[in-house]
Parts: structure tokens; sequence; C-alpha cells
């Protein structure tokens, strides 16, 4: 396994030489522009140096083993059965149970925070306010809320957001929810490409639990 930049709450590589961001969320890895999303100016709102995005192509048929800083792209699956992996135009998709109502989450890499429908979350606990990048619109800011999660064989409280506006076209595909970064909090994380599976792992609390902050080119 490697290091890996997670000061921005974002998982940021050096693959093959270059700094890439690692996100399931896009379907094509790209090193200029994808979808109205252009690199050097993604670079320039996370404020960190940027040579590409690594999406899903690259990442096809891998084993993804995701720790708080730390990433293997041809680590080893866990021998129990995890959950199915279903995807829908080449993103990973999971069941999840959102305070106990059964829907479907996107698992999107690239983003750092987690979001839930407006049918599904539950605004009763607010907990704080925190800004959140989109690739195009910038910087946006967004209430977060405690709310109760069952993934795999997991069960836990996290803090998500309402999903912003612009997801509107998920709902018509029965996407509930978008799993981000923020998982790695709690959880190391392996997606398997290979069998389409995502297997949650719970860690011992961790002796030293400060970021590695990357401040050149070199990893």
């Amino acid at each position: 396994m490697q290091l890996y930049d997670n000061s921005t709450g974002r998982i940021i590589v050096n693959h093959d030489g270059r700094l890439m961001l690692v996100d399931t969320g896009a379907a094509k890895t790209f090193y200029d522009e994808y979808r109205g999303v252009r690199v050097r100016a993604l670079s320039r709102l996370l404020n960190r140096p940027l040579d590409g995005v690594l999406g899903m192509d690259s990442l096809e048929g891998r084993v993804l083993k995701l720790a708080r800083n730390r990433v293997q792209f041809d680590g080893e699956a866990p021998a129990n059965t995890g959950a199915p992996l279903e995807y829908i135009n080449g993103i990973p998709c999971v069941e999840i149970w959102i305070n106990e109502i059964r829907g479907r989450a996107l698992i999107k890499t690239g983003m750092a925070a987690s979001y839930v429908s407006e049918e599904l979350i539950s605004t009763d606990k607010y907990t704080r306010a925190m800004d959140d990048l989109h690739p195009i619109h910038g910087w946006f800011s967004v209430r977060m809320f405690a709310n109760h999660f069952r993934v795999s064989d997991k069960s836990y409280f996290a803090d998500v957001a309402q999903l912003p506006r612009g997801s509107e076209s998920l709902s018509p595909v029965g996407v509930d929810a978008i799993l981000g970064a923020d998982l790695l909090q709690r959880f190391d994380v392996i997606l398997d490409f290979s069998a389409h599976r995502l297997h949650l792992l719970g860690r011992r609390p961790a002796a030293d639990r400060r970021c590695l902050a990357v401040g050149s080119r070199r990893l």
C-alpha cells in the first residue's frame, strides 16, 4: 500500500508518476477535461497539484483497498461475502438502509461528504455546517445531520447532508444516497471490482490520527 494525500478529504495519490484524484464517481480516467470537469480548475479549487482523475475504467477488474491514508490498487478481498455491487452508468452502487428504510447509494470517493435524498434524510439531529466542493460549480455550504445507516454487515451513525441541487437526476434510476470519502473516517473500504463486492472493515483506534499533508509533488 502507498500513502495518499487526504488533506482535502479526498484521495490524491501518486499513480505511475502522476498525481491523480481517485474517483469512483467518474466513469472515465482523464487528464484534461471530461463532462465539463477541468483538471486544472479542480486543482485550483482544491489548492493541490493535480494531473488527472483516476476513474472506473482504470479500476475495472481490480481490488481497490482504501484505509485512512493508504491505498492499494491490487489488494486482496476478505473471505466473507461483502455486499454486492451494481453499476449505474459505470458508477458502483450498493444497497443501503437509511434510518431503517431500504435504498441504494452510489459510491463516489471523489466527494468528501455523504448525501441522502430529501425523502430519506432525517433532519432531527443537526450537528454542524461544512463546505463541500462541486467540480463544476465550486464550493458550497451544507448543513449536516446525524443519520443511521446499515451497509453490508455494518451499522453506524454518520453526519450527512441532503442531496444538493443538480442531483435530481438520480431519482429516476433509484438512487437515494451518495457515499463519499468520509466513509474512510470510520472504516477501511475494499471495493472488489473483480467479484463486484463492497467490504467495510472496522479498525482499531489509531494511536496517531494526524492527517498526512502533502506539500509537494513527491508523495
